[in-house]
């Protein structure tokens, strides 16, 4: 029976209410003692609360993965599982509900303990339904401003995950950011990609993009990463994620079956997410996450939040199929340039195309990243082209040029760079064209820089092209021996050219040797 002294307290309690009474707060109350469980029910639902119970710490952490909780009061000594092994438990979790202990078996030892564990209050038994409302006020205040902050920080770090990925301009960038963020924010244990392979110029499945784990796992648990197809059908693509922007997976989920592969074993997975990347109202790709760890539960609340993310990352995988099919355009503007000026001179047939080739084979021994390789083969087939404003007659004269005839040839940069300046995104391309006849010593053109005054990429165009002209057929000479045209190199070394790439084209003689053949083979 309940003593005249709780009732009294109940009532007491029941008058006081507080700031947080209100329907959002979840409570979970944990003890085996049932007149304790509806005492306390009683008073929080009196409060305003919403509140569960669970009569062990067993089915409390069931309770606890099944839905969010705000607080959790729990009793110490129960069966099956104490309050202690559930303190334990709850808090090593990624996000803990706050905990209150009321036990009737009070220890400085036990007290101690619960502290170390995170414990925000210790209550005995007996105890005051005052004291108790003014600890539930005080934690729940605690727990809504940490998870404030919490919610402030994730905000935060979505934004700025999204105005990262927004500023990506390459795909493996986009996806890189895409993918850190995801793994830093969900704590997801693993990632797969999937995007529509007509922005490749197929047509029908979306194909496996890319996969990734973000954690170590045993080798006897490694086909878990091949539980996802390497397609998924265009069908179910179309069927399931046009039709939904997210959607939050369990083990049972009637569409698991038709996204999974044919992994050898059953497939255990604590929680699964998946995204539909659209742009333009078309479906881009699927975003598939993945938690095997007990700890990592993914929520509803992120599957919305995430999604801002998610969005702006199929806006800029969109973005970069744009940004590629213009630079297919553009490496064919390049090309037909290219082809042009050949046409012009017979003996330079395939010289830009040479040319890129020796200039790759010293830039990739400076370590050069592909954007820069990139750069460096547009400049070395661009290298020439202000000879389209130059006179056939001169290009193809069967002697050596006149000093007059000379000059106007030295004019070939400068034109170049009046031909490629209104185009803005060969800016950089532009210069190493401009800058290609410099000489180390000073004594080139068009502007007479010396040493590193000259871009990195117009010297090292410089030493490509020398060299295929002295090994190449021309008008007015038979070309120049392997060996021969070596050492002219060394002896431009230090005044024409850049002795430090001289040394490492030199040290490069078998690759160069295969490139002369490949050419002689072509001719």
């Amino acid at each position: 029976m309940r003593s005249e002294s709780y009732i009294k307290d109940l009532e007491n309690g029941l008058k006081m209410g507080n700031s947080w009474s209100n329907s959002s707060m979840n409570i979970l109350v944990v003890d085996d003692d049932v007149e304790i469980v509806e005492l306390l029910v009683e008073l929080l639902k009196g409060l305003g609360y919403r509140v569960e119970c669970a009569v062990n710490g067993a089915e409390a952490l069931t309770m606890l993965a099944a839905k969010e909780y705000d607080l959790v009061l729990t009793d110490i000594n129960m069966p099956v599982m104490d309050g202690m092994e559930l303190i334990r438990q709850v808090k090593a979790r990624e996000k803990s509900p706050v905990i209150i202990v009321i036990t009737a078996y009070a220890s400085v030892q036990t007290a101690i303990d619960a502290i170390k564990f995170g414990v925000y209050d210790y209550i005995t038994k007996p105890f005051n339904f005052e004291i108790v409302s003014n600890a539930v006020e005080r934690a729940l205040e605690k727990q809504f401003l940490q998870r404030e902050n919490v919610n402030l920080k994730e905000m935060m770090d979505l934004y700025q995950a999204s105005e990262s990925i927004s500023s990506q301009s390459g795909f493996d960038e986009v996806v890189k950011v895409l993918f850190e963020s995801a793994a830093s924010i969900t704590k997801a244990d693993f990632m797969a990609l999937y995007l529509d392979d007509v922005n490749k110029g197929e047509e029908g499945d979306f194909r496996l993009s890319r996969r990734q784990l973000f954690r170590r796992m045993p080798t006897t648990e490694r086909y878990l990463l091949s539980f996802l197809p390497k397609r998924l059908s265009s069908v179910v693509a179309q069927e399931y994620f046009t039709r939904y922007s997210s959607k939050l997976f369990s083990g049972n989920d009637s569409l698991f079956p038709a996204i999974s592969g044919d992994s050898p074993k059953p497939i255990h997975f604590n929680s699964m997410l998946a995204f539909s990347l659209k742009a333009h109202n078309r479906l881009v790709g699927v975003l598939v996450l993945v938690s095997f760890t007990p700890t990592v539960v993914f929520s509803d609340k992120l599957r919305r939040s995430f999604y801002m993310l998610v969005s702006k990352a199929a806006a800029a995988i969109e973005n970069t199929y744009l940004y590629d099919n213009l630079q297919r355009q553009y490496i064919e503007t390049v090309e037909s340039f290219a082809h042009a000026l050949e046409a012009k001179d017979s003996y330079t047939h395939g010289h830009s195309r040479q040319v890129s080739l020796y200039a790759c084979l010293i830039a990739r021994e400076l370590g050069f990243s592909n954007d820069e390789l990139g750069v460096l083969q547009q400049a070395a087939i661009l290298h020439d082209i202000g000879k389209i404003g130059i006179s056939d007659t001169i290009l193809n004269l069967p002697r050596e040029l006149t000093e007059s005839e000379f000059f106007e040839v030295r004019e070939h940069p400068r034109k170049g760079r009046n031909i490629l300046a209104p185009i803005s995104s060969l800016a950089e391309v532009t210069e190493v064209v401009y800058h290609h006849h410099e000489h180390w010593d000073g004594n080139g053109y068009p502007e007479g820089l010396a040493g590193r005054e000259s871009p990195l990429m117009a010297r090292i165009i410089g030493v490509a092209d020398a060299f295929d002209a002295m090994t190449s057929q021309r008008s007015y000479r038979s070309p120049l021996s392997l060996d021969g045209a070596f050492a002219e190199l060394q002896k431009g070394a230090g005044r024409q050219f850049d002795p430090e790439l001289v040394g490492i084209f030199i040290n490069q003689r078998d690759e160069i040797v295969k490139r002369l053949e490949s050419r002689q083979e072509r001719d």
